[in-house]
């Protein structure tokens, strides 16, 4: 808110080395890259709200700020007028080499500009109706890769406006000044790259008076300089009339959630224990001119730091800061907003719990992952509108109504033709109206439609995902569409449009309990019918639009059939899909719809199994189903030999009037006695079965079939034959032996072949190199005469 290997053969090693020749010649005539001409950063970030705002070519990675305030001698009006002598050094990495390069820089007078310790030429562009502040700098040499550029200033620092009347930036207040960023007010205070998109850690020493007075001269007493991250000292000056705050933010953060805060304090120091048993320090800062009442509000939203940063930490994931706190200033109405400055949020004379809530919900949303650019401020800002209905209501932290019904009161509450719903949040590009209903409250519906839509496991993945995917980055609202298409495994484009890109008012969600039931007994039986029914209670807020059931019929339609012209009104078979579309029924009713399935005549085991599915807004408790069929004998008949009936002859089993796919074991005998390890479909006469009969037993197997056994009619009597008989028992013939060098018999000679033949081929693609590279610097020389 703002609220070793093996030796290799001789003519191996002779090819080997013939390769080894060509790429040596090959890399001798490599031309080496040539360095990218350096180019001037681009002076924007590309954010539609802020066109002239950030800049490219290089991406920050720390500030150093080192700033001394000093009030003026003579003061007039009702706040404390002075000024500031300040460096600044920004290390940042340059994408491409840079001839010039921008930051953003509102006000006061520039000095110096050094880039790695080089005086620079520098440049100012301002105007302020384009929201254009810019500090150009023409290093003396291109800066590529890692760079520091270090900015000396002094001046007077001013508050900046912002299109829509607020204030931020540098603010006088009654006793001191008060900088505050968002959107991009920082700029008065320290030069930077302005855009939520480029992160950075920071270092912010402040050297102020040790003790403030009001305007009027009045009112002494012990002052404090505030920032982010945590409190490495306090020093004060040899006479003790100064002293130096030094903060250090390791941590991540986006420039405009930067605060510095000075004026006359209490300083309540505390700590604050974390779901994983860590703790860490909280400094909190409340003004010493605040009411009593004022204050009490701060001593319990300090003490209420710990259980709110805990609940959170279980739908967010571990707290992101090292440190924790409160800042509370009384301060002129043009910033008289909350704002989730990182680490220790700021708030304008006292602390309210749900705006408490609100903020300490953004050190995750909004600061720990940051938006890309602010279009998609709706991001966080509306999850932590959303986190205060979700921390009152029931089904959080509260007592009060459940998020969803709050949140759908308030859409409810808003006609279509309303202005509110003018405005799609990630498509807006006019800043004066970024703090309005879309950034906020229709954001935060959109957050409570988005858990009606996808139901509470996925979306409390998503919400959590969020931050361990993303953590200390800046990120769009297209990355979150993605994230919760891929954790639902929902199609979620048309609800996103609707809520997040769409100029109107959007549709709640659907929201309904789908169940599939069955009365069949198992196991079927071949003809038996089989009726499914699938219900759907509407438990939503708004009579069901646009609810689908579908189900996968393909493990029912290879076992059974379906009678289309029997299907009810609502109902469609296309392929193995059935589709029910579910009636626009009220909240609390109920629908149902019933279907046949009958088992097919030659179906035999398995099961008819199937699952349904609802479309958006549905859940499903008991969606599957699944009916065993009984299991029936395959269809089997006796074999039949067929062959000579002779010594010698092969016989072959035939097995016709079997069940297709039919999967077949065969038992030779001769008068009824087993031949050992004759059990192939074919079968050679011994001559030792002359006078007899043969006999053939078949077993059946068919996976979902009861296994059968059939045993053919004699087969004789055996004759014996007029030539030479084969042996009693069946034999493996005899390949002939390989002749001696025979390469495609035992491949014994591949590998000389082959290395052979890629010692040749390698040596003559050595060869031709050589000629080329020859036959270049020929004609080179040639050019170069």
């Amino acid at each position: 808110m703002r609220h070793a290997p093996p030796v290799a053969p001789p003519r191996l090693l002779l090819a080997l080395g013939a390769a080894l020749l060509v790429v040596g010649l090959m890399s001798s005539t490599a031309t080496p890259a040539l360095a990218a001409d350096p180019v001037d950063g681009a002076r924007t970030a590309g954010d539609a709200m802020f066109p002239n705002i950030g800049n490219g070519g290089y991406d920050a990675l720390d500030y150093d700020i080192d700033l001394s305030w000093t009030p003026d001698t003579t003061q007039s009006g009702s706040v404390v007028a002075g000024s500031v002598v300040a460096t600044s050094t920004m290390t940042a990495r340059a994408a491409e080499p840079l001839r010039s390069f921008s930051l953003d820089f509102e006000g006061l007078v520039v000095d110096t500009v050094t880039v790695d310790g080089v005086p620079a030429a520098w440049q100012r562009d301002d105007d302020a109706a384009a929201i254009r502040h810019k500090l150009i700098v023409t290093p003396a040499a291109p800066v590529s890769g890692e760079f520091r550029v270090t900015v000396a200033y002094h001046g007077v620092p001013q508050a900046h406006i912002d299109a829509d009347g607020s204030y931020e930036g540098w603010n006088a207040t009654s006793d001191g000044a008060t900088m505050l960023g968002q959107p991009v007010g920082n700029m008065t205070g320290f030069p930077h790259n302005n855009t939520p998109g480029d992160k950075a850690t920071y270092s912010i020493s402040l050297d102020v008076p040790s003790t403030l007075a009001d305007a009027t001269g009045a009112g002494a007493a012990p002052a404090a300089a505030v920032s982010n991250g945590e409190l490495l000292s306090k020093i004060p000056s040899g006479d003790g009339t100064r002293t130096t705050w030094q903060w250090q933010q390791t941590k991540q953060m986006a420039s405009e959630l930067l605060i510095i805060s000075i004026g006359r304090y209490d300083v309540i120091e505390s700590s604050v224990a974390l779901s994983d048993g860590g703790t860490i320090p909280a400094w909190s800062f409340v003004d010493s001119t605040s009411t009593a009442a004022n204050k009490a509000t701060v001593t319990s939203a300090v003490d209420q730091l710990g259980p709110i940063i805990r609940n959170l930490e279980s739908i967010y994931g571990p707290y992101p800061g090292r440190s924790a706190g409160v800042v509370v200033d009384r301060v002129p109405r043009g910033i008289s907003y909350a704002l989730e400055t990182q680490d220790r949020s700021f708030f304008p004379t006292r602390i309210g719990f749900s705006t408490l809530v609100h903020e300490l919900a953004h050190q995750w949303y909004g600061n720990n992952v940051s938006p890309t650019t602010w279009t998609d401020i709706w991001v966080a800002e509306g999850m932590a509108t959303w986190a205060e209905s979700f921390y009152a209501g029931k089904d959080g932290f509260g007592t009060g109504p459940a998020s969803r019904d709050a949140q759908f009161e308030a859409w409810d509450a808003v006609p279509a033709g309303d202005g509110d719903w003018s405005i799609a949040p990630g498509a807006q590009t006019d800043s004066a109206s970024l703090y309005g209903y879309q950034t906020y409250d229709r954001s935060a519906q959109f957050w409570a439609a988005l858990r009606v839509a996808i139901g509470d496991d996925a979306f409390f993945d998503v919400v959590k995902q969020w931050q361990i995917r993303h953590s200390g980055t800046s990120t769009t609202g297209v990355d979150l569409l993605a994230l919760a298409e891929e954790l639902s495994g929902r199609d979620l484009q048309a609800f996103y449009r609707d809520w997040i890109l769409d100029a109107d008012k959007p549709a709640w969600p659907d929201q309904f309990a789908l169940s599939l039931s069955t009365a069949a007994t198992a196991p079927l039986e071949r003809g038996e019918v089989a009726t499914y029914t699938l219900r759907a209670k509407n438990t939503g807020l708004v009579p069901l639009a646009s609810s689908t059931a579908s189900l996968d019929l393909g493990g029912i339609l290879d076992r059974a059939s379906i009678d289309t012209t029997a299907l009810p009104t609502g109902v469609s078979l296309t392929g193995d899909e059935l589709l029910w579309t579910v009636p626009a029924i009220d909240p609390g009713s109920t629908a149902e719809v019933s279907f046949d399935v009958t088992v097919s005549d030659d179906a035999s085991g398995g099961a008819l199994t199937t699952e349904a599915a609802a479309s958006l807004g549905g859940t499903c408790a008991t969606c599957a189903s699944t009916l065993a069929v009984q299991e029936y004998p395959v269809d089997a008949a006796a074999p039949v030999i067929t062959g000579a009936a002779e010594v010698g002859a092969t016989l072959t089993a035939t097995t016709p009037g079997w069940t297709d796919g039919t999967a077949f074991a065969y038992a030779w005998a001769i008068d009824g006695t087993a031949i050992p390890d004759a059990t192939a479909s074919t079968f050679v006469v011994p001559s030792d079965a002359a006078g007899r009969t043969v006999s053939v037993s078949v077993k059946g197997t068919l996976a979902g079939y009861l296994d059968e056994t059939r045993t053919s009619a004699p087969f004789g009597p055996i004759t014996a034959a007029a030539g030479p008989t084969p042996s009693a028992s069946p034999s493996a013939s005899t390949a002939p032996a390989a002749m001696r060098g025979e390469l495609g018999r035992t491949g014994t000679e591949a590998p000389l072949a082959v290395a052979l033949w890629a010692s040749g081929a390698l040596l003559a693609g050595a060869a031709l190199s050589v000629i080329a590279v020859r036959r270049r610097r020929t004609a080179r020389d040639a050019d170069a005469a």
